[in-house]
């Protein structure tokens, strides 16, 4: 209802959608990230919680004062205050409540002591001289006064007090006895201050004596004057207050007690029948059975335990809930719990099977959770406006639809998160999603055929254009109004608008139910008004045969209690004030510690084992097929290109992102948005494409995506900015005339401001070239090294903050560390390795890895794989190379059995294509049983293993030029044609002519998409040897650009550490495995070195062309 009312302001009735780095959505996507992750804790947590809040109204519903037994069934009650004609009021009531020492009024002194000030008041009654006759006097009408007591179960006889043996045996088995009023003597009604166990009691703190007659009859004044001679009397030592004995103060309330009508019962019944079929109309799009049956059991749990946690509340906070049937409360709850639970299955529901499960959660998470909170937020704001206005009884309601939302909400976060996360495991939607789309895209291909729908089946669907976001809140608003509605109907002939709103009712709330009398200058377990709401219904009904045979409600005049407190009482144990919440959950703990716990302990381990039965079966499945867990480690993502002919360049960065660079001329950068697992695409304009000289050398993007730089042919870096929609001021041109061996951006986090984005030249020649990105003045070139350069790298890590390192051409590596916005060398070291008279022949690859961490660099050169410590630059191990390697993988790290250091299980060697376009990976390992079967890189004890004596395989992977990458998590992934033999091949396509090659788009056919769907396979290869598949579709539905005939996949490039990028044709594609591997143990350090998007060459001192 809030965006309709904000419609003027806004234009469009939806609610706003959080873009994805929105911090609030940011919030929503975290929590249902983590909880989907952790789904078993959420779970077991939340079920405790519940279950800790629902104990007291479940299983204390069997005390006569709490739980169930303190809210009607079946029928409205009213206590309100009355403001008419005093000739009017039928009954008065006065109290005599009398305490002797705390929780001691059981005592047979106190008894006897009560009785003595009972027969002061009333006279020496006895229940035999009074109830043979009085069942007749009440049908009459002829009774005009009474008392209720809980000395007459000793039939008001100090001789049988002193003679009883049990007190509590003779209350707890007399409880059903009548009084003089012909109302039970229930303990609830005649002791103040009470403990139970059950329906036993334990102990009471006051005796209470209720005295009532009609007004017509004079006895009520001779009470008043036999009270003001207690002190005198029957009470010389006692205290009393009032001191005096004169109680005046009173108030006039009007009672009501009515059963539910029958139009209101069909009413009722009709509300619950309507909301049970929205549901079943609304599960009938997820046709998998067990997932519908379990989120209908799912709903009904979340919002009972709701229900049933917000009536403990409300009995904590001390809330009348007594004024309208307990079959009302749970609508409120329905509805708008019902609401949020299938606003969050349809947000899941629009989210790609195919997307892992924590991200399809965390993102329908994050696009509805904000606004869930938000029509949270507006029914309590709404909740909260009604009820100053509606009667005290729909206002208590209004307080417990308040506390039920904000269960509902914590519940939807958690528990229902952690369970729809479990459903979706099984993959029952899944499966669901798949089938459902499959046979829309059947009956899309037979158009002759249109099921007509009617307006009520566009109801259900959701298709009309009013929203369900606004059903919730109308119908909780109509519903409190209906209630609001019956409690002057029945007092108002024309019942208006405003009398609806409970604006006429001409006098204060009545929702003080007695409070407001003085309270009792001494220490008491409870007030007078807390008593009075305590009491059963059933002693309400009787009473109402007292004041008015054959009514619905009556007026009575109730007196303030006169307060006695016996001689020699101690009542320095009763709590006082704030003091009453500590004794309350005191006893509490020490009453009800021991089944809450179990209770507890019961629900969380039944969950536990429930969640571990749903589960079973999917791990069955998925170690009974290898196919379906290959498959599904290993996936690949096509990102459409506006580019007409091939890419010939492609860069990325570790979050995702890419550059590319076509045939055309054409330059687009591809974000990768995480939320949704998709790419968004953007293009340089003609306008900007303009003003570069090409052809474009080099191309690099920054982690963000926002700044885009460009070697262009004449030299000069041209720097786009996508948010300011146009090339920077900044005047920078390459150093130097050699090749880069570090070109990129990087990001600097100073105090004072935010982070500053740096692009950096380096070249072969040792120049370097600075530049601040957004200040047109922060640009500085300078010589790093007098000596060419042939590697180098940019780190970061926690305890030494950013670094460089350089490798050069007489061997010797170099680290430099950030200081003042510049570099400073920190130390040096020759490499020992071989050279040629003092001088490395080839190019040099420095990286650091995950699991080894920033303290270990892996230095490439053209003979030898070196371990260095970076701190000191020294050298702890080394690989000899016997043929040029392109890159290294490193396994699974782990310690020496021998002297405890860091080891490797093993490393694979990725050698150069050769001249079949196949490479080959060798893995040197240890052999089985040696030392842990591990190679130690320090080798500090003789028993090391180390790499010489290392076991060596070799892999061949044959059709991958250019086309493969190397990863960080122990995996080779690429692209190739696949070796299968295809099948329902069309005839062969004739060889094409030049400028049949110019257009090679495809035409769409489903021939030509079937011939090559299957010529195309991603492949992953492990350090053991075992290589998985899977096919790479040829086109993709959100291609900008019809895709081209791919003769050679490439330039490939690694994009994170489970990535990879191919270029293929005008598009490209994104090929990624499941988090397997050595990333679980990864480090704290972050990476900045990336791959470049072509096979490496040697660096020579003059570019090429």
């Amino acid at each position: 209802m809030l965006w309709y009312l904000l419609y003027p302001l806004r234009g469009t009735s939806q609610p706003p959608r959080l873009s994805a780095n929105h911090p609030i959505r940011r919030a929503f996507f975290r929590h249902g990230k983590t909880t989907a992750q952790h789904w078993l804790v959420a779970m077991l947590v939340s079920v405790a919680i519940a279950m800790g809040f629902s104990f007291p109204t479940i299983f204390l519903s069997e005390n006569p004062t709490a739980g169930f037994a303190a809210y009607p069934h079946h029928v409205w009650t009213t206590a309100r205050r009355f403001e008419g004609d005093q000739r009017m009021i039928d009954v008065e009531m006065r109290q005599v409540w009398v305490h002797g020492s705390y929780m001691n009024a059981l005592d047979k002194d106190v008894l006897k002591s009560a009785l003595k000030i009972q027969q002061a008041i009333v006279g020496p009654e006895k229940l035999t001289s009074v109830y043979p006759t009085l069942n007749e006097q009440l049908r009459s009408s002829t009774i005009s006064w009474g008392y209720h007591s809980p000395l007459m179960y000793w039939n008001n006889s100090a001789e049988i007090i002193g003679h009883d043996k049990d007190i509590l045996c003779t209350i707890n088995d007399q409880s059903g006895t009548s009084s003089s009023l012909n109302v039970a003597l229930r303990p609830a009604s005649v002791f103040a201050g009470k403990k139970f166990d059950r329906k036993k009691l334990l102990a009471a703190d006051a005796l209470v004596i209720t005295l009532m007659n009609k007004v017509e009859n004079g006895v009520g004044g001779r009470w008043d004057d036999q009270m003001l001679s207690l002190t005198s009397g029957a009470c010389k030592n006692c205290r009393l207050f009032p001191q005096n004995g004169h109680v005046t103060r009173n108030r006039v309330y009007e009672f009501s007690f009515m059963p539910l009508s029958l139009q209101e019962n069909i009413a009722l019944t009709f509300a619950y029948t309507c909301m049970a079929l929205y549901v079943l109309l609304s599960l009938r799009r997820l046709k998998a059975f067990h997932s519908r049956f379990g989120l209908v059991v799912t709903a009904i749990t979340q919002m009972t335990c709701s229900i049933l946690a917000s009536f403990t509340i409300c009995g904590i906070l001390k809330i009348n809930l007594s004024m309208i049937p307990q079959n009302a409360y749970p609508f409120v709850v329905l509805v708008v719990g019902l609401e949020n639970m299938f606003r969050l299955i349809n947000a899941v529901l629009a989210y790609p099977a195919t997307m892992a499960t924590d991200q399809r959660i965390a993102n329908a998470l994050g696009d509805v959770g904000p606004v869930s909170i938000a029509t949270a937020a507006q029914n309590l704001i709404i909740l909260s406006f009604l009820s100053y206005f509606v009667s005290p009884g729909v206002g208590a309601f209004c307080a417990f639809a308040c506390i039920a939302t904000l269960f509902d909400a914590f519940f939807l976060l958690t528990f229902f998160v952690a369970v729809l996360n479990v459903d979706i495991r099984r993959f029952e939607l899944q499966d669901t999603l798949a089938r459902s789309t499959h046979q829309k895209t059947r009956r899309r291909q037979s158009p002759a055929v249109k099921a007509q729908h009617t307006w009520f089946d566009a109801l259900v669907r959701g298709r009309l254009p009013f929203s369900t976001r606004m059903a919730g809140t109308a119908v909780t608003t109509t519903f409190i109004l209906s209630l609001n509605y019956h409690f002057f109907e029945r007092h108002e002939q024309a019942t208006s608008l405003r009398h609806l709103l409970g604006l006429a009712r001409g006098g204060p709330p009545s929702v003080a139910d007695f409070d407001t009398f003085t309270p009792p200058p001494m220490n008491a377990t409870l007030t007078p008004g807390e008593w009075m709401r305590m009491q059963d219904f059933d002693t309400a009904r009787e009473v109402m045969r007292l004041a008015k045979p054959g009514a619905d409600s009556f007026i009575i005049r109730v007196f303030a209690p006169l307060i006695v407190v016996l001689a020699d009482a101690d009542r320095t144990g009763a709590p006082l004030g704030t003091e009453a919440w500590v004794h309350a959950l005191r006893s509490y703990a020490i009453h009800h510690f021991y089944p809450v716990a179990v209770a507890v302990v019961f629900a969380v381990a039944f969950v536990a084992v429930l969640m571990n039965f749903l589960l079973y079966s999917e791990a069955s499945e998925e170690s009974s097929s290898e196919e379906d867990r290959y498959e599904e480690a290993l996936g690949v993502q096509s990102v459409g290109l506006p580019h007409k002919l091939d890419i010939i360049k492609l860069a990325g960065t570790e979050k995702g992102h890419l550059v590319t660079i076509g045939l055309d001329r054409s330059i687009a950068v591809s974000l990768f948005d995480r939320s949704v697992q998709a790419y968004q695409t953007r293009s340089l304009p003609p306008d900007a494409l303009s003003k570069l000289q090409w052809p474009i050398r080099h191309c690099i993007l920054d982690d963000s995506g926002e700044w885009l730089g460009l070697h262009c042919a004449d030299d000069r870096i041209a720097v786009y900015s996508f948010a300011a929609g146009c090339f920077s001021e900044q005047s920078l041109q390459y150093p130097d005339d050699n090749p880069p061996v570090l070109f990129r951006f990087f990001r600097v986090q100073c105090k004072e401001t935010v982070a500053q984005t740096w692009l950096m030249i380096l070249t072969s020649g040792g120049r370097l070239t600075m530049s601040l990105m957004g200040r047109e003045t922060s640009t500085s070139a300078a010589r790093l090294s007098q000596t060419p350069l042939l590697g180098a790298t940019l780190t970061f890590q926690n305890s030494q903050g950013r670094r460089l390192y350089t490798a050069t051409d007489d061997a010797r590596l170099v680290s430099y560390s950030w200081s003042n916005d510049s570099w400073k060398e920190a130390c040096s070291a020759l490499l020992p390795v071989k050279t040629r008279q003092g001088r490395l022949t080839g190019a040099v690859s420095i990286a650091t890895h995950y699991d080894l961490g920033p303290e270990i660099l892996v230095v490439v050169t053209t003979s030898a794989v070196l371990f260095v410590d970076s701190s000191i630059m020294s050298t702890i191990s080394r690989i000899d190379l016997g043929s040029p390697t392109e890159q290294v993988i490193i396994g699974n790290v782990t310690h020496c059995a021998a002297c405890g250091s860091v080891a490797l299980r093993s490393v694979g060697l990725l050698c150069e294509a050769r001249p079949d376009n196949s490479y080959q990976i060798t893995v040197l390992s240890a052999r089985e049983g040696e030392l842990g079967g591990a190679l130690c890189l320090r080798n500090n004890a003789p028993s090391c293993h180390p790499f010489t004596q290392a076991h060596s395989v070799a892999h061949q992977v044959p059709n991958a030029s250019g086309t493969l990458c190397a990863l960080d998590s122990q995996a080779v992934l690429g692209l190739r044609r696949s070796s299968k033999p295809l099948t329902n091949k069309s005839p062969p396509v004739k060889q094409a002519t030049s400028h049949q090659l110019r257009h090679r788009r495809r035409t769409s056919t489903n021939t030509s998409t079937n011939i090559h769907a299957d010529e195309w396979e991603a492949y992953k290869l492990g350090l053991d040897g075992e290589v998985e598949t899977t096919a790479v579709p040829a086109t993709n539905d959100t291609d900008t650009q019809e895709p081209l005939y791919v003769h050679q996949a490439g330039p490939a490039i690694a994009l994170d550490h489970q990535s990879t990028a191919v270029a293929f044709g005008n598009q490209v594609k994104v090929i990624r495995m499941s988090r397997r591997g050595s990333l679980a143990g990864r480090s704290d350090s972050t990476v900045l070195q990336r791959h470049g998007s072509t096979s490496r060459r040697r660096l020579t001192l003059r570019k090429g062309l």
